[in-house]
């Protein structure tokens, strides 16, 4: 999703030679990859400093003048159009028949562009094609002995967005990695799935498609699926497949979460990063339910076969059978878009196999940002209207219990008051609730949480996704001269991120311990100083717990 955001100026967020040891025509296994018996698509190309060489052939990058390399747009999957909309994503198993080019960003999934904080055009273009299954990578200049491996998953409430997110008239990549990869010494992979309905239809006429009786999570199976192939591949770019970090922001970080609690993804990533998002999937029935709600927006509802109806629109008719609106902390409209309950795909609520210990034990950091909802919260200036939102949210019975909870008078303003309750109801307390059940569940496995609270524009705070620029290391990229506090965030993120990515731990010599989640609840504030705070908002999270109907005690 794009964001909106300011340096001093306003910008939008809208191959190499085989690892050492590695040649050309090596066996798979000699890459450290659990490959599938098959042909050699390698075999008889000669190893070049632009080239890369996967399970399906060789790829040609960029290489830079320090000798990273990055390639963009390779298909981990069958295009998922035709016979296979709708349906799992399948492994291509055949090799390209010449050098692939990678030199070139590849076009997103479809959906209807969306700006944070903006109107919402209903009748905009729709943009991306359902081609759209890539991944991209981007490796550091030395990769000897393998190195660390951090997958990102973008957001946008699965509805849009995509891996090639511009920043401003620039047209400079958010989520470029090239930076992160050289400076970290670290690989790093951006993937792309199927968006909205494309990607999360569970729909009755569909079910009966699948052994397994039911339909939806096509978008987190497509990552799955990716995950696999970073398996195999990433040692042929000098990765090191046995350290892979799964990371994501929004809903890429809700999806992150829903891989721990899927047990066919066990064993394709070691850590789990989770930046401003929950750990909580909807209810096959609900998502049923809106899945037929949305079937009533399209021409099939009445068609005797709803399946062949259905694979017979365009993109655009999909998505315009319904356009959803994705607001950052809002409640969710009549039909949107995520995974889903299943119980096969997605046995359990990921919450729940989280405190129950049957989640995929990784270690895990769970963090948000100080004002996640400051770009969409309404421009309200008196009390009444603080009242009537509050209303809106937590319903009449509990508003006055919440205005006393965050009274005006604490946070200077009604809009500020009311920026801090959304965000400590969508993203805080949901932050302490994945933190305390992973803890809860195995007490054995480092769970970390943190805040996030630079605020480059003081007006804007530090809102839903800023932190992106400088985890991807984009200071640069956002203005010519980037102030030295930026810069120190920026830093102070590639040190902890990447020795997570590394090793489980983000703590490293130079750098303010970070505490473990424990008894004392510490959180580590990001900011230009760094500092660690214990029980933060915990009565505030105590009212939201109980108000979501969740009770998870304190480590």
């Amino acid at each position: 999703m794009r964001l909106q955001l300011l340096f001093g100026c306003v910008f939008v967020m809208a191959c190499g030679a085989p690892p050492p040891g590695i040649d050309a025509g090596a066996d798979p296994e000699d890459a450290g990859a659990d490959l599938d018996a098959g042909p050699d698509c390698n075999a008889g190309v000669t190893a070049a400093a632009d080239l890369a060489f996967t399970e399906q052939g060789a790829v040609r990058g960029l290489v830079s003048a320090t000798g990273a390399r990055t390639f963009l747009g390779i298909p981990f999957a069958k295009p998922p159009v035709g016979s296979l909309r709708w349906r799992p994503p399948e492994r291509e198993l055949s090799c390209w028949t010449a050098v692939r080019d990678a030199t070139q960003w590849t076009a997103k999934c479809p959906q209807l562009p969306q700006e944070q904080g903006q109107p919402f055009d209903a009748g905009a273009p729709v943009e991306g094609q359902e081609d759209c299954l890539t991944l991209n990578v981007f490796t550091p200049p030395s990769t000897d002995g393998g190195v660390p491996v951090m997958v990102f998953v973008h957001g946008g409430g699965n509805t849009v967005g995509s891996a090639s997110e511009t920043i401003g008239m620039t047209g400079a990549k958010l989520y470029d990695g090239s930076e992160l990869a050289t400076r970290g010494g670290v690989l790093v992979i951006t993937l792309q799935y199927r968006l909205g309905a494309l990607g999360f239809l569970a729909l009755t006429a569909l079910d009966a498609e699948r052994d397994a009786g039911v339909s939806g999570n096509y978008g987190l199976m497509d990552q799955q699926l990716a995950l696999g192939w970073v398996q195999r591949n990433a040692a042929r770019f000098g990765g090191d497949p046995a350290r892979v970090m799964l990371f994501g922001e929004s809903a890429g970080a809700l999806n992150t979460c829903m891989h721990l609690g899927l047990p066919a993804s066990a064993g394709l990533f070691h850590r789990a990063l989770i930046e401003s998002g929950s750990c909580n999937a909807t209810p096959i029935t609900t998502k049923r339910s809106e899945g037929t709600r949305w079937l009533a927006g399209t021409t099939c509802s009445a068609s005797p076969d709803v399946p062949a109806c259905l694979r017979g629109l365009t993109p655009e008719q999909v998505i315009r059978a319904f356009p959803v609106q994705v607001v950052v902390g809002a409640r969710k409209p009549e039909v949107s878009w995520g995974p889903v309950v299943d119980g096969v795909v997605l046995p359990l609520n990921p919450l729940d196999a989280l405190r129950t210990g049957t989640a995929n034990g990784v270690p895990l950091i769970v963090g948000h940002n100080a004002d996640e909802t400051n770009l969409t919260t309404p421009l309200i200036t008196t009390e009444a209207e603080y009242r009537a939102a509050v209303t809106t949210f937590v319903g009449a019975a509990l508003t006055d219990q919440v205005v006393q909870l965050y009274p005006v008078a604490t946070y200077g303003t009604p809009r500020r008051a009311l920026v801090q309750v959304s965000t400590d109801g969508f993203f805080g307390c949901q932050a302490r609730q994945a933190s305390r059940a992973a803890v809860l569940g195995r007490p054995t496995v480092p769970a970390f949480r943190y805040l996030f609270s630079r605020a480059p524009v003081a007006i804007r705070g530090a809102f839903h996704g800023v932190e992106l620029p400088y985890v991807f290391q984009r200071i640069s990229a956002l203005t010519p001269t980037p102030s030295p506090d930026d810069l120190s965030v920026e830093a102070t993120l590639l040190g902890y991120w990447t020795r997570f990515a590394a090793t489980g731990d983000p703590n490293g010599p130079g750098a303010l311990t970070w505490p473990r989640v424990s008894s004392v609840e510490p959180i580590q504030r990001l900011d230009v100083t760094v500092s660690t705070q214990s029980a933060w908002r915990n009565p505030e999270c105590d009212f939201f717990d109980a108000f979501a109907g969740v009770s998870i005690p304190s480590p």
